[in-house]
C-alpha cells in the first residue's frame, strides 16, 4: 500500500506529486500541450467566459473527486490535438466527449501513480458543465484547487480525497 493512505501531510505531499507528474505527461501525450504550474492566486487575469468543468468522482482504498476547468479559448486546440481535428472540423458534441476522456486518462493514472496497478478503484462517469467567471474565481481560491498555465492560459485542476 502507498504512503498516500498514512497521514493527511503525507497524503497532501503524495497527491500534490503525483497529480503534477500525471497532469502534464497526459496534456503532453494526449493533447500535444505543454503546462507550467503556477499558483492560483498569482492569477490575476480571469480568462474570457464560459469554462468548462469536467469532473469524476472515484472510490476504492480511498474516495475522490478530480475535476479540470479550462477556458474556452483553449477548447479548439486541446480537442483538435486530441481528435486530430483541425478546428473547422470539431463538433460541438466533441467537446464534452474529449473532456471526459482526457479526465479518465488522468484520473486512471493518477490512481495508478499513487496506489500501484495492484489496488483497485471504481470510477464514476465523468460529468461536464458549464462554468462562469463567478464560478471560476470561486474554485481558483479553494485549497483543493491548483493552477496550470496551459500554452499560456490558465486551467483549473481540482483534487478532493
Amino acid at each position: 500500500m502507498s504512503d498516500l493512505l498514512k497521514s493527511d501531510d503525507e497524503n497532501r505531499v503524495f497527491s500534490v506529486n503525483a497529480m503534477e507528474e500525471t497532469r502534464s505527461s497526459v496534456l503532453q501525450e494526449q493533447a500535444f500541450m505543454f503546462a507550467e504550474y503556477e499558483d492560483a492566486l498569482d492569477i490575476a487575469a480571469t480568462p474570457t467566459p464560459p469554462y468548462q468543468y469536467a469532473r469524476i468522482e472515484f472510490d476504492g482504498p480511498c474516495s475522490g473527486r478530480l475535476g479540470l476547468v479550462f477556458p474556452h479559448s483553449l477548447l479548439s486546440e486541446l480537442i483538435g490535438n486530441m481528435l486530430g481535428l483541425e478546428i473547422d472540423e470539431i463538433e460541438q458534441e466533441d467537446v464534452p466527449d474529449a473532456l471526459m476522456e482526457l479526465l479518465n486518462v488522468v484520473c486512471g493514472k493518477f490512481l495508478v501513480a499513487s496506489f500501484g496497478s495492484a489496488v483497485k478503484f471504481n470510477l464514476a462517469i465523468p460529468t461536464v458543465s458549464q462554468m462562469d467567471a463567478a464560478d471560476w474565481e470561486t474554485q481558483k481560491r479553494k485549497p483543493n484547487t491548483t493552477v496550470l498555465l496551459v500554452e499560456g492560459e490558465p486551467v483549473l485542476f481540482e483534487l478532493s480525497l
